[in-house]
């Protein structure tokens, strides 16, 4: 009787430490995958080829907007005029220059 106390005692201690290693070692192996292949979230890879697609058509474009059509180009020309009539002219693709007059005390 003592005996089969002693072994399934063995028996349950050598299925803990089983269990423990097992979890250890699946919990590794996971990180060690995920580490392998970056690329594993679709959405994510998707992301990057749009951005290095981009590139790409910029690169191409040169100083242009990217995609950008004769049918664009002129519904913001016509929003442009808007504007210059709006606000009073003058290019409006610089950065306004102010000149402040020393005030006289």
């Amino acid at each position: 009787m003592a005996v089969a106390f002693r072994f399934t005692r063995q028996l349950s201690q050598t299925a803990g430490s089983l269990m423990a290693s097992c979890r250890r070692n699946l919990g590794m192996a996971s990180v060690l995958m995920a580490k392998a292949d970056k690329n594993v979230d679709p959405i994510q890879k998707l992301f990057v080829e749009k951005l290095q697609e981009y590139k790409k058509k910029s690169a191409a474009s040169g100083d242009e907007l990217v995609d950008f059509t004769p049918d664009k180009k002129a519904k913001m020309e016509v929003e442009m005029d808007q504007i210059r009539k709006r606000f009073g002219g003058g290019n409006l693709e610089e950065f306004p220059k102010f000149d402040f007059d020393e005030a006289s005390a």
